[in-house]
């Protein structure tokens, strides 16, 4: 067991192989009753020693994916956790901060997946984290305000800056990450004036980049229109009564505001997020604050991203679909919708590149959706941060097929590096030998960042950073190799449908669009 005393009280943990956790600590009140789409507030202190050797209750989960949260679901969730090595004061170790993915949907701090037992032995601090999802978190109520889960957040960040140290962690050295929603949720951050100071540096994985070239990225707009949805699908717009009415009738309707099952025989790809960190000009602003602050960052993809949404099913497909085969879904009328929707006046360009190389319609569907949805506004956050003097970014791109992912035909797709970013990767049925060393290189890479500000190979080698001169990036696959910018033809073609936008960097990130609406 381990003791340590915080400022709302004293904590008991648990020890396993040399690292310290302490589950389930609250970082903010209960969002309930008066408080729901309220702030965070603050804790509540206790009285002797709380126990921290369980996770605290799962945020409600506006849609379900089969995925196990890991704990039960509540409103009650605004908690957090920690794993250290050494957790006494003046250690000083660097902070990895996770916010986890899901579409700002689901998901969960317990899940196993993103557990910080392994990668604290690297010398880090980590932390993760529950927020409001759905309706919950990102409701924009003309009393109440929104984005009250960016503000959960930043509650979670200040309590870093008041507690950490307690638990050998450096309040100075704090490392936002997050991959999916949770890049998209870092994203946010360096757009949010109240979370200044309060992180030194940003990774966001499949997510955070710049708005889409063609398709209409998720803006504040957006949130209000879903906003007036629910009212109307509740019957009230009253802020009393909404905070009175039950927590699963608030569930169903930010689930049927979210539009993430497509209607029967059509597909949804990634793109069009509706519960979201929008801009607001008060919470999340337009401006580029991670500019100003000097932040470094460190973005990237997985090489096939879209695979993890097209499936037979898609990603929310019911279950009597699930012994489908792709070429029975994916068809030639999908492809031409998202090819228009995805490349504009460029689709019968994309659609003849993928008739010449000879592309199966799935084949050529998760190629299209990954260009357009990651690899093409990527690209152009490199172009941007290569034109920025005042700070310094590095890109890399996850290619690493584990023997698993061949043989279920997902290859790097979305969420492929995080079993190798948490570990650990053990030789057996699903990952080889070099999977255990690509993992080496992932957490040698992200814990460098978070150490120094530069992601380094496990032999010292430094990544090359954004630049305008010389464009290389971080490739990961087999081995981590730093080659020329990749650029597709068709992230050509896509980018070149770009048009003069505001400065402000958007988002991408996950779920739900349905193909043939071109929204």
């Amino acid at each position: 067991m381990s003791n340590v005393r915080i400022e709302h009280g004293a904590l008991v943990g648990t020890s396993r192989d040399g690292v310290h956790s302490f589950l389930g600590i609250p970082y903010a009140a209960p969002p309930t009753g008066e408080l729901r789409w309220a702030p965070p507030a603050p804790p509540a202190a206790w009285e002797g020693t709380r126990d921290a050797t369980a996770f605290g209750d799962s945020a409600i989960q506006s849609v379900h994916t089969g995925l196990d949260p890991g704990s039960p679901q509540s409103e009650d969730c605004l908690s957090l956790n920690v794993w250290t090595t050494d957790p006494a004061p003046g250690v000083r170790l660097p902070v990895m901060v996770w916010i986890h993915g899901g579409g700002f949907l689901n998901g969960s701090s317990a899940m196993p997946l993103w557990s910080g037992q392994h990668l604290a032995r690297r010398g880090v601090v980590v932390v993760t984290l529950n927020y409001r999802l759905g309706a919950f978190g990102f409701l924009a109520h003309p009393e109440a305000g929104s984005n009250v889960a960016v503000q959960d957040w930043v509650a979670a960040l200040d309590w870093v800056r008041r507690d950490i140290a307690v638990f050998g962690g450096d309040p100075d050295n704090v490392t936002v990450f997050g991959q999916s929603a949770g890049g998209a949720a870092c994203r946010a951050l360096l757009c949010t004036p109240s979370a200044r100071g309060l992180f030194h540096r940003a990774v966001m994985q499949s997510a955070g980049y710049e708005k889409y070239a063609v398709v209409a990225s998720p803006d504040h707009e957006r949130v209000t229109d879903a906003t007036e949805r629910l009212f109307r699908h509740l019957g009230t717009s009253d802020l009393a009564r909404l905070r009175r009415l039950p927590a699963e009738r608030i569930r169903a309707a930010s689930f049927a505001g979210a539009g993430v099952v497509p209607p029967p025989g059509q597909v949804h790809t990634p793109a069009n997020l509706v519960w979201y960190p929008a801009a607001d000009g008060r919470v999340v602003t337009e401006d580029f604050t991670g500019r100003a602050d000097g932040v470094p960052v460190m973005f990237g993809c997985t090489q096939d991203e879209a695979r993890m949404f097209h499936r037979p099913t898609g990603l929310y497909g019911p279950a009597s679909q699930s012994s489908l085969d792709p070429a029975d879904v994916y068809t030639s009328t999908t492809l031409t919708a998202m090819a228009e929707a995805i490349g504009g006046d460029a689709a019968g360009d994309v659609l003849a590149h993928f008739r010449a190389r000879g592309l199966s319609l799935y084949e050529a569907l998760c190629e299209l959706d990954t260009a357009g949805v990651w690899h093409e506004p990527a690209l152009t956050s490199y172009r941007r941060y290569a034109a920025l003097d005042d700070l310094t970014a590095y890109q890399y791109r996850f290619t690493r097929v584990s023997p698993a992912a061949h043989r279920t035909g997902l290859l790097a797709q979305h969420g492929a590096e995080i079993p190798y970013l948490f570990g650990p990767v053990t030789v057996g049925d699903d990952y080889d030998a070099t999977d255990v060393q690509v993992s080496d290189a992932v957490q040698h890479a992200w814990t460098e960042f978070a150490r120094t500000g530069t992601p380094r190979d496990p032999d010292g080698t430094p990544w090359p950073a954004c630049t305008s001169g010389d464009s290389r990036f971080t490739v990961i696959g087999d081995k981590t190799e730093h080659v020329p910018l990749d650029i597709t033809p068709v992230c050509e073609l896509i980018t070149a449908q770009r048009r003069p936008r505001p400065t402000a960097p958007g988002g991408s990130g996950a779920h739900a669009r349905t193909a043939r609406t071109g929204r």
